[in-house]
């Protein structure tokens, strides 16, 4: 049912439920339908053609029955009708198939000037009403409404001799008091008293006619801050158009505009702008129109609307001082000790506001050596300010942190320096791919080649208090000052909040990656032997005398699992991005060989991490990723890598608590699934080991190949607090048995192929098949 349906009397509602528009004739053909009020003399002359106002108004029924019929009907207005008297034509079929495409035009006595006119270009869909409000308000004149067929071929009319049309026609009082304010000149002055910290004024209006729209005006000096809100509650039936606004410039020019998206909701437009144009400020607020679409909107007095103005002084100190919201002239400080922080203060008080600083962080010198650092930077909403509601819209604040590359002696060299040298620009793809296209923008838009480093997207879907407005970000060793620049800002810049937030910066040493670096620009493993369990008493944890990784993994949001990708998890929204997602700490164990065979070995592995200091458990897992060197498969004298399971995944450990298949298992086992790892919590640390299902081992060819890389990152973070952790490992015979439901299983034992005994007193060749095969499954 349409909004014009809901409108009319009850008589009219059950008129239509008895009009289907089918066939009602008696069996004796069509009836002889009576066709009056065919001109305006009979309008104006004919009783049966005049429509009375009383009450609601008369709904008259009648037909356009032949082809090129035309019905007039004349009104009279009363004595009483004024400036702001309001006529209202309805007209429509109430059945779901006509091919009259009704037209009603609304008309002056001469029977020539039109006031008004609606038409139902339905075509082959369902009639849908006709209704227009037009003001009028010459007191005891006479008003003629035409009624016919619009065809869309206009030799070829069309007629309905079986469904009658209905029209009525009402007067109504105007409720907007402001009318009329249609134009410019019209503008209704509002009245902007003070308040606490600003000045402010409201009115409340109707778009009640045909193409109605109202102007205010308020005086702003330049550099205030306008807030203006227009809003109206939600109607049922839904109002007859989307309610829409325009904020005008002093030079008559819009400085915004919005419009409500569908008129089943309550309507709530708001913007925020910082004054430049000092002077006299429109807000025309209107109905909204397509630029495709030709028909003018309607009115509707039902729907009472409120506008909201306020002026206020600009508190955002860099905004007020001198204004920050180009990199150029970023709000800068400076460390001059580590550890320190450095804070900044500002709001999102207007649209578009974009805020940027910048910190210059020295050399980190000991010694006389340069050494790695680290930068920790945290955005905090504020609660202070907020003297406007924030802003409809969605929310999507940003954080990024850049550095500027001035490698090569033109921007363009920078640009591809920025977009191409890791060394210069570091890259952090493989945990978002999408932050290729981002980094590559940076890169090569802008004044400069800007090196995005971390970027933080509000998500409120998976943060709804932004706790991923975080990160830890590493700074190389330099021998000059590196200047970081913030950008904080609206992603879509049609959104604030007035409220204060905080960005704090901390700039403080990393021990553990200065004992990395050892003097040198780059990171260097760890080298160490693997020691060797002779006994096995300890098995599946690492005896005493198990060789240990320890460190400290300090900077990035850690690695993902798969499953984690397309959602924030921990410290990292969706779609955040690092250059360097991970602290990782790498290792190069010396596996000892032998001749003796078999060559399996069983691989004992044991990782422990810190808990939190108020005895919390681990703020994050961590991971440990494996590139084994085939000593069977040489290249120019050195072994091949192997970092890759069968199924082209990285070769890692990580903790998962859910029964899983170990690689042993036949492909598709869905049954004696067990653990692969245990967790427990051991005095200050939580402590992860590798369980004898997993048959975790060394195949011959890389105890052949003599060498074993270990790289240890974070996994899944959900803090920002340094994590200390300690993995241990050594190796021991193979195979070993392990748990299964009626007894023990074993894991797959190598077999001794040849050795028999020949004719001439030699033997065959000793071979060894099956056995560990651990690389098989990532």
């Amino acid at each position: 049912m349409t909004r014009l349906h809901r409108l009319l009397l009850p008589a009219l509602l059950l008129l239509t439920a008895c009009s289907s528009g089918g066939d009602n004739t008696p069996d004796g053909g069509d009836p002889e339908l009576a066709d009056h009020c065919n001109s305006p003399e009979e309008a104006l002359s004919k009783p049966e053609c005049e429509l009375s106002l009383e009450g609601e108004g008369q709904v008259l029924e009648a037909y356009l029955s032949t082809a090129g019929d035309e019905d007039w009907y004349s009104v009279r207005l009363p004595a009483t009708v004024g400036p702001r008297t309001l006529v209202q034509v309805t007209a429509g079929y109430a059945v779901q198939s006509t091919a009259v495409n009704l037209s009603v035009n609304l008309l002056r006595e001469n029977g020539t000037a039109s006031l008004s006119k609606g038409v139902d270009k339905h075509g082959q869909g369902a009639p849908r009403p006709v209704e227009f409000i037009v003001p009028f308000g010459e007191p005891n004149a006479r008003l003629l409404l035409l009624l016919k067929d619009e065809p869309n071929v206009i030799n070829r009319p069309n007629f309905d001799a079986r469904s009658p049309y209905f029209v009525r026609v009402r007067v109504l009082e105007n409720p907007d008091l402001f009318e009329p304010n249609d134009t410019p000149p019209q503008a209704t002055p509002l009245t902007l008293v003070p308040e606490a910290g600003k000045t402010a004024g409201k009115a409340v209006g109707y778009l009640g006619t045909k193409g109605d729209v109202d102007y205010f005006s308020f005086t702003a000096p330049a550099k205030k801050v306008v807030y203006v809100r227009l809003s109206a509650p939600e109607l049922t039936p839904p109002p007859a158009y989307r309610l829409a606004y325009e904020l005008v410039r002093p030079n008559g020019t819009a400085e915004a505009q919005d419009q409500v998206p569908n008129t089943s909701i309550a309507a709530e437009l708001a913007t925020a702008r910082r004054v430049k144009d000092g002077g006299t400020w429109l807000v025309k607020v209107k109905a909204y129109q397509a630029a495709t679409d030709p028909n003018t909107p309607p009115g509707d007095v039902r729907q009472a609307y409120t506008l909201d103005v306020q002026l206020m002084d600009e508190a955002d100190p860099q905004d007020a001082n001198g204004d920050n919201d180009l990199r150029e002239r970023a709000a800068v400080k400076e460390f001059t000790a580590s550890p320190q922080t450095l804070s900044f203060s500002g709001r999102m008080g207007s649209v578009p506001d974009v805020d940027w600083y910048a910190v210059d962080v020295p050399p980190t010198v000991r010694n006389g050596v340069s050494q790695p650092a680290l930068l920790h930077y945290r955005f905090v909403p504020g609660a202070g300010g907020g003297r406007f509601a924030p802003l409809p819209g969605f929310l999507d604040r940003q954080v990024r942190v850049f550095t500027q590359v001035t490698k090569g002696a033109t921007l363009a060299d920078q640009r591809v320096a920025c977009a191409t040298d890791a060394a210069v620009c570091p890259k952090g793809y493989t945990e978002f791919a999408e932050g290729q296209g981002l980094v590559e923008t940076y890169c090569g838009t802008g004044t400069a080649a800007l090196c995005l480093h971390s970027s933080r997207e509000e998500a409120p879907q998976d943060f709804a208090t932004l706790r991923n407005f975080e990160g830890a970000l590493p700074v190389p060793p330099s021998s000059a000052t590196v200047r970081y620049y913030f950008l904080v800002e609206d992603a879509s810049n049609d959104w604030a909040d007035d409220r204060d937030y905080t960005l704090s910066v901390t700039w403080q040493e990393d021990a553990d990656e200065a004992t990395r670096y050892a003097g040198g620009t780059q990171e260097k493993p760890t080298s160490l032997t693997l020691a060797q369990d002779t006994t096995g008493n300890t098995f599946p944890a690492p005896p005493a005398s198990a060789t240990v990784m320890s460190g400290e993994l300090s900077h990035g949001y850690g690695r993902l699992q798969p499953s984690d990708r397309l959602k924030g998890r921990g410290v990292r929204g969706p779609a955040d991005y690092d250059a360097v997602p991970t602290d990782v700490d790498s290792y190069t164990l010396t596996i000892p060989g032998g001749q003796a065979q078999p060559q399996d070995r069983t691989w004992e592995v044991q990782w422990s991490v810190k808990n939190l200091p108020d005895g919390g458990i681990p703020p994050h897992g961590l991971a440990l990723d494996l590139t084994f060197c085939d000593g069977d498969r040489l290249d120019g004298g050195a072994c091949t890598p192997v970092s890759r399971g069968s199924r082209n995944s990285p070769l890692t450990l990580a903790y998962r608590g859910e029964a899983l298949r170990a690689w042993h298992s036949a492909s598709g086992t869905t049954t004696n699934l067990q653990p692969l790892y245990s967790k427990t919590v051991s005095g200050d640390s939580t402590v992860f080991t590798v369980l004898p299902y997993a048959c975790s081992c060394l195949e011959p060819r890389f105890v052949r190949g003599g060498t074993l890389r270990v790289d240890v990152s974070a996994t899944e973070r959900e803090s920002y607090a340094r994590l200390n952790y300690s993995v241990r490992t050594a190796y021991t015979d193979y195979p070993k048995t392990y748990a299964v439901d009626g007894g023990t299983g074993t894991c797959p034992a190598p077999r001794q192929d040849g050795g028999t005994p020949l004719p001439d007193g030699g033997t065959t060749p000793i071979t060894w098949t099956g056995g560990c095969q651990f690389t098989l499954q990532p």
